[in-house]
């Protein structure tokens, strides 16, 4: 028994119980500092915490793993010739991997400069890419298409990229109605219908001024764009909170400017 507790005593830098201690404190530090960094990062970076915390996490992990192996005499000569050859393994893992690495960075930098964040709504014009983002990693940024499906995108790609952030209209939106009329229909008269319906929707917000108000300036300006062949193109602005309310309101008001103008004589054509 004691010959056993001896050779177990052995294998440790300092001893069983100093170095046990010593593995038993530095694990505390470690937690508490682990638990104020997690408040910290979620704090300074609420909607885009998630890099932060893997980068964390890993630092922490490496942190505790190398003072382990250095308590561990075994160990500890291993850990001494990873950390000696660190350089050397750096170089052949840069070598291999200079795509990945250049993706971590990337990702490093879309992290630090946020032209986007997690549930935004975003759009990549020259790739014909459109979604909502899901997750930021290191590596690469996964998106939701309107197909439910996930694209996985290399974050190389992303800082190439021109990039549409559609969701980062604080608070106003302009939705453009477009409508195509008969020179025979009463053109006052469905300008004021279109204005009318899209005032009493409940996604429709007053984006004007308190000076803008004062002059009179209309809530929902109705612009003739054209004059075509046989018709005349009309043109409303109406703004939403968001995207999505936008989406949706411009839905509503086709189906009830259709009924509206049926009613009213005034006959839409095709563009």
């Amino acid at each position: 028994m004691i010959e056993t507790i001896m050779k177990l005593d052995s294998i440790f830098k300092n001893g069983i119980l100093s170095s046990g201690l010593t593995i038993a404190i530095i694990s505390t530090i470690l937690m508490i500092i682990n638990r104020i960094l997690s408040k910290f990062i979620k704090k300074r970076w609420p909607t885009t915490y998630i890099v932060p915390m893997r980068i964390k996490r890993a630092v922490i992990w490496t942190i505790a793993m190398t003072i382990i192996f250095l308590q561990i005499n075994p160990l500890q000569s291993f850990a001494t010739t990873l950390l000696a050859s660190g350089g050397i393994f750096a170089v052949i893992i840069g070598l291999a991997s200079q795509e990945a690495a250049s993706s971590m960075i990337n990702g490093a930098m879309i992290f630090t400069f946020k032209p986007f964040n997690i549930s935004d709504t975003i759009s990549i014009p020259e790739r014909n890419v459109r979604g909502k983002v899901l997750d930021i990693t290191l590596r690469h940024t996964i998106l939701e298409t309107h197909e439910k499906t996930k694209l996985i995108i290399p974050n190389t790609i992303m800082n190439q990229s021109m990039i549409e952030n559609i969701s980062s209209i604080p608070n106003k939106k302009p939705n453009y109605l477009q409508v195509e009329i008969s020179y025979q229909s009463d053109l006052d008269l469905a300008i004021t219908i279109i204005q009318e319906l899209a005032n009493k929707h409940p996604a429709c917000i007053d984006p004007r001024t308190a000076k803008e108000k004062k002059q009179k300036m209309s809530k929902i300006p109705v612009h003739c764009t054209a004059l075509k062949e046989k018709s005349i193109s009309l043109q409303a602005t109406i703004y939403s909170k968001d995207n999505g309310n936008g989406f949706e309101m411009l839905s509503d008001l086709r189906k009830q400017i259709v009924k509206k103008f049926e009613e009213k004589g005034i006959v839409i054509l095709s563009s």
